[in-house]
């Protein structure tokens, strides 16, 4: 047949048309959707086509089916995902069927199993392209797995055999009478389960052809043979099966000994019956419906009285008491169900809440299935077990999608939802709303010196107390640690808000019992106003957040009201975290050093580091705007490891070049000294990769980090002089020291900060605390070292006091490496001619 010539547009379209058509037709008949994948040469996957049958399956519309960056459908649920993908990949290596097989995750949020096939074909670009189809499967899988449950949870050991004679499967029932393992029996004879006097060659034959065959018949008393050697009576009943043209053979067999040890045979099965009903957590039971729609029990097991506090006469001679223990509103939806499960053969699942015999709200969930009986009668069996355990922890992981466990407040997802509908109210009333952030003040302390469980127990109290200032149409919610989200409502005019607010920052200022202990609680807030500072939660949200940080900036218990000022600053500082987390990623940072000289002989005796960014797009930024940024995001961390190791290197290759050996002074962080185990790792890093000695290095810590946590610090100064490292106080005299605490301390020198020393010539206060300041490190016979020397006058007033060091602008500014290194190859000093009179000389 000749090759049909290419059709106009005006024919291709109609066709087309008529091809899509046909091909939406024939999916939409299927349960399941058709697709396209597209596996490209760079490695990417997308999925170019879904047939719109895809929104019954999924309820996702075919363009709003997504991919993650891997190219894995955000449909598939996340445990099946990387097999998926390997499939996939495989499937494109060999060029051959990709087996499509997962879970997948519905626009509702339900669950739903998978299966299909995609075909794949290599396009000339080089791009594998698949055309596949897939199955909702679900009903099937949650059958087999009600299946398998209920083969796992049958009293009896059931066997399955292949026609062949050997043992497909068995249950763990079967493994617990027999001693050997689902494993170890697959494959093996069906005849290992009995002793060689049973070893027939018919065995498995019909018991009405072959005397001796034990297929049908009803069940027979035969001897088991365990794995351990051991015999035991067993009865057994075989029944042979038909699937699919193959025959399988089904044993169900159970241990008689106790039986075969009494004369009531008979009574005593019935017990074991029993007992096996017993066993299951909840109540076995064959229900009867007649036509005239009465209801009654035929069988109920023992454990109906566990669960309904009703015993199985009760109930089978009086079925009207099951039906009163059903909630009235559930009556007439179980009758319902019960009527459709009749009318369509299909097994009936009921979930009922009903009282247990012990008075507590029991949750029951039943399954059965029908059988219509002569007469139009329906009979059900079925199993009615108790979930009340599952339910409440289905509850449980409701609540804590929604509240906060600890304070049992809601959560940020529940405030959201709540403020949904309360804008809606504020729209239509014309008020306003008011988002607070609530920060408490001091609890990380709390935490740190007494422990978590009392900090909880204050946590919880200060929750109360914000709780009892609100109205009840206001919401709370806790969002982190100690972090509170306050929504006001009903807000009239901005002095209605200011009120509130009020009322807000004062119940947060109290004294709190908790373990015995009276503690005094406060908190920072920041708040925001809808509409006027934002329409939707999260903007208000991130404002009020905003104005929390400026709050805390200004010490405890202090409010801040949003303000646009607020907001550019905000952006400013996000903004400069960002570019400060590219600088150390990309190594715009730089060491440069200030050198530190003697007064005795006028040698460059050390160097302080300081750190220096030079950014690409804002140039030289200075520390004082940068390092206060770096201390609230955590990047001080990367800052403080960056120069230790190239302060380090530095000084080590100076020293190889020939140049004096001098120690290097690194300025630390007080956060650094609250994660002590990361500043020893990165002091030791340091060292042992540049190979300096640890004499060489300085660690410098500002007096107010010191004294925030005096007992700590003195703790990690004492580590960092075990490994050799010397420490000095920076900044001496802008913070408050106790010499109490002080003298603890086991550093080598005191750094007067410069703010006292510009003014020590015309300042008789700043004259008066350097002098205490040095005679002070005289007496505990530490070294002290002046900052911000710019002057004659100020190096004579200090050389006059006995202070030992000085650095600042009069002997050299801050130098880059190349500088520093320059002023130590030249051998740069101070001249010192006489007491009175000092220059700098090389």
């Amino acid at each position: 047949m000749a090759d049909r010539a290419p059709c106009a547009p005006s024919e291709a379209l109609p066709r087309l048309a008529e091809a899509e058509a046909r091909l939406d037709g024939l999916t939409a008949n299927l349960p399941g959707f058709a697709f396209q994948r597209i596996l490209s040469s760079d490695g990417a996957i997308h999925y170019p086509w879904f047939s719109a049958s895809i929104r019954a399956v999924l309820g996702f519309a075919a363009e709003a089916m997504g991919v993650n960056s891997q190219g894995c459908l955000h449909a598939v649920h996340w445990a099946d995902r990387d097999a998926h993908l390997a499939e996939i990949r495989r499937s494109a290596a060999d060029l051959d069927t990709c087996r499509e097989e997962f879970r997948a995750i519905t626009a509702h949020g339900e669950v739903r199993w998978l299966k299909g096939a995609a075909e794949p074909r290599r396009q000339e670009d080089g791009s594998v392209l698949w055309d596949g189809v897939m199955v909702d499967v679900t009903d099937g899988r949650r059958a087999e797995l009600r299946l398998e449950m209920l083969m796992d949870h049958a009293g009896d050991s059931l066997i399955v055999v292949e026609t062949d004679g050997t043992i497909d499967s068995v249950n763990a029932a079967a493994e617990a009478l027999f001693g050997w393992t689902m494993a170890e029996l697959a494959g093996r004879p069906f005849n290992t389960l009995l002793p060689q006097s049973l070893h027939h060659d018919d065995l498995l034959e019909s018991a009405e052809v072959s005397a001796g065959g034990i297929v049908g018949g009803g069940a027979r008393e035969l001897m088991g043979l365990r794995k351990d050697g051991s015999t035991f009576p067993l009865e057994l009943s075989t029944t042979e099966v038909r699937l699919e043209g193959q025959r399988l053979f089904i044993g169900i067999g159970r241990d008689i000994t106790e039986r075969k040890l009494t004369e009531a045979a008979l009574r005593e099965s019935e017990e074991r019956l029993r007992a096996i009903a017993a066993n299951v957590p909840g109540m076995v039971f064959q229900r009867e419906l007649r036509p005239d729609g009465s209801l009654s029990f035929s069988y109920v097991s023992e454990g109906c009285r566990a669960i309904l506090g009703l015993g199985p006469e009760q109930l089978m001679d009086n079925p009207q008491l099951f039906l009163a223990l059903i909630p009235e509103d559930e009556r007439q939806s179980f009758y319902a169900g019960l009527g459709r499960s009749a009318r369509t053969m299909e097994p009936f699942d009921e979930e009922m809440a009903v009282p247990g015999s012990d008075g507590r709200r029991r949750w029951l969930r039943g399954q059965s299935r029908p059988t219509l009986r002569a007469g139009g009668n329906v009979v059900w069996d079925g199993v009615m077990l108790d979930v009340t355990d599952s339910k409440l922890a289905e509850q449980r992981l409701s609540f804590l999608a929604y509240f906060d466990p600890l304070t049992r407040l809601p959560n940020r997802t529940a405030f959201l939802e709540r403020f949904a509908a309360a804008r809606e109210t504020a729209a239509r009333d014309q008020t306003m709303l008011a988002v607070v952030s609530v920060g408490l003040d001091r609890l990380g302390i709390i935490n740190a010196t007494m422990g978590h469980g009392i900090g909880d127990q204050v946590l919880m109290a200060a929750g109360d107390l914000l709780r009892a200032a609100l109205s009840p149409n206001d919401v709370i919610a806790r969002t982190s640690g100690d972090r509170f989200l306050v929504l006001i409502t009903g807000l009239g005019s901005k002095r209605e808000a200011m009120d509130a607010l009020d009322r807000l920052r004062g119940s947060a200022h109290a004294t709190v019992a908790a373990a015995g202990q009276d503690f005094d609680v406060s908190a920072a807030m920041g708040a925001a106003l809808y509409p006027r500072d934002g329409e939707d939660p999260e903007t208000l949200i991130k404002n009020a957040d905003a104005a929390l940080q400026l709050a805390k900036a200004q010490g405890p218990a202090s409010f801040q009201m949003f303000t646009k000022e607020i907001s550019a600053r905000a952006a400013k500082t996000l903004s400069l975290q960002t570019r400060l987390r590219r600088a150390i990623e990309h190594g715009e940072l730089t060491a440069h050093y200030q050198p530190q000289v003697d007064l005795a002989g006028g040698n460059v005796v050390g160097m302080e580091a300081l750190v220096r960014w030079n950014s690409p797009d804002l140039g030289m930024v200075s520390p004082v705007d940068f390092i206060p940024v770096a201390e609230e995001s955590g990047l001080i961390d990367g800052i403080c490891e960056f120069m230790l190791w190239e302060c380090t290197r530095q000084n080590k290759q100076w020293q190889t070049e020939g140049l004096s050996a001098i120690p290097v002074a690194v300025n630390v962080s007080g956060r650094q000294f609250q994660y002590a185990r990361r500043l020893l790792s990165a002091c030791e890093r340091a060292l042992v990769d540049n190979h300096l000695d640890s004499r060489w290095l300085e660690v410098e810590l500002t007096e107010s980090s010191a004294m925030r946590d005096a007992d700590n610090a003195i703790v990690v100064v004492n580590q960092l002089k075990e490994m050799g490292i010397a420490c000095s106080i920076d900044d001496f005299g802008t913070g408050y020291s106790s010499l109490s605490v002080l003298k603890r301390f086991p550093i080598a020198k005191l750094k007067i900060d410069r703010s006292f020393v510009l003014d020590v010539t015309t300042d008789p206060n700043d004259a008066a605390i350097v002098d205490a300041i040095i005679a002070m490190a005289k007496a505990l016979r530490l070294k002290v070292v002046a900052e911000g020397v710019e002057h004659q006058a100020h190096l004579d007033f200090l050389r006059n006091l006995g202070c030992d060091q000085i650095q600042g602008y009069f002997f050299s500014r801050p130098l880059p490496a190349e500088g520093m290194r320059a002023l130590l190859a030249e051998g740069r000093r101070l001249k010192m001619p006489n007491p009175e009179r000092l220059t700098v000389d090389a």
